[in-house]
């Protein structure tokens, strides 16, 4: 078999090539490439998609949720409760507003944030809870908005991972007092570059978030609020339409190669060496952006499958209360055991809808035989 990338994006693109080069043919045809046409379009079906009918544009998923932190006046004093098993960018948009992060540990099972953790984190300066939905699995939602409403605390989500995920029949997006999402072109609804939207089903933080991210202006000279530019761009918007069309259909593939994963991962031959799959939220249905695996021995795994022609990824083997930028700026509080063991042995499987079941069976035959050899501990 050819060698399996783990994600060919030029494969996935051609998929829809004409759509997407019409898409942005009329851009260019009618010149607005700032706030055109397609950016306000995008906006509407994204804010319906995810039932929150209000959703707003931005550059890409960092300025996405550092907006919506800085349009909910977080400043110096205030803490924000988030999963330091996340990537850099959640954290970097608390400190973006002078709040401080304050990391909390996961669940064994899940790997997303841990309630009674979040529970045990709040102090009299805590104005925000941000779960994380990584790899496209919906945290507790119920848990942790129970916990925002009898604290008084805002809980937005970090949905840059979970587009189209859902949870007890909600989609992500719609599940908090906002929620942020990242387009990279990597992500399950991806850009050509980078991009990113909010979405929340508070008329009037939508108004100001829209302010906010154009400079807070309402008219062109006329600047209500404090803002920046956070623009979606217009040409990024075209092609998020052309592919919001297929994501459910994306996505449907995605559950039926992670379910085939599943089935074959959950073998003792794979078990029996420490082999650990993600577990569901109760009620939840992940978008599955990518299918991560606990196992003992990745690093030697992963050279042993690169050899044998197979394409992996680690996400994120370095957690966040751990990096050298962040933890004199933000310690954890104490040590984030589930955290710090899992992270020393994920490692991320390719999952993308232009693989075929083939491929899957291909990726866990070869695993297989490197775990029955000694090809690892050589």
């Amino acid at each position: 078999m050819n060698r399996v990338p783990f994600l060919d994006l030029a494969a996935l693109n051609g998929s829809m090539d004409p759509e997407i080069r019409a898409a942005m043919d009329l851009v260019l045809e009618h010149g607005r490439y700032i706030n055109g046409p397609e950016v306000g379009a995008f906006e509407e079906e994204w804010g319906r998609y995810c039932g929150t009918l209000r959703a707003i544009g931005a550059a890409n998923g960092t300025a996405a949720l550092h907006a919506i932190l800085q349009v909910m006046e977080l400043g110096p004093g205030d803490e924000v409760i988030l999963p330091s098993h996340t990537f850099i960018a959640t954290a970097e948009s608390v400190l973006l507003t002078g709040a401080k992060p304050v990391f909390v540990d996961i669940l064994p099972d899940t790997w997303l944030i841990d309630p009674e953790a979040v529970r045990e984190a709040i102090s009299p300066r805590t104005r925000a809870i941000i779960p994380v939905h990584l790899y496209g699995m919906p945290a507790d939602m119920e848990a942790l908005n129970a916990i925002g409403c009898e604290q008084g605390i805002s809980v937005v989500e970090d949905a840059s991972q979970a587009h189209g995920a859902v949870y007890k029949g909600s989609r992500t997006g719609s599940l908090g007092h906002a929620a942020a999402f990242s387009f990279f072109p990597g992500k399950n609804l991806g850009a050509l570059g980078d991009a990113g939207g909010i979405t929340t089903v508070d008329e009037e933080l939508a108004r100001r978030l829209r302010l906010f991210v154009n400079h807070g202006r309402e008219g062109k000279y006329e600047h209500e609020i404090f803002g920046t530019n956070y623009r979606l761009d217009t040409l990024q918007a075209a092609v998020l339409r052309v592919k919001l069309a297929v994501l459910d259909e994306w996505n449907a593939r995605r559950r039926e190669l992670a379910a085939l994963y599943r089935e074959i991962l959950s073998q003792d031959v794979y078990t029996e060496s420490g082999l650990e799959i993600q577990a569901d939220t109760k009620g939840a249905d992940s978008a599955w952006h990518l299918f991560v695996i606990s196992i003992p021995g990745r690093d030697a795994i992963i050279d042993a499958l690169s050899r044998r022609g197979i394409s992996t990824g680690m996400h994120y083997p370095i957690p966040c209360h751990l990096q050298p930028s962040l933890a004199k700026v933000s310690p954890a509080m104490g040590s984030l055991p589930v955290t710090e063991k899992l992270c020393s042995n994920l490692l991320s499987l390719p999952i993308c809808p232009t693989l075929d079941a083939a491929t899957i069976e291909h990726v866990c035959d070869e695993l297989r035989d490197i775990l029955e050899s000694n090809e690892v501990s050589s």
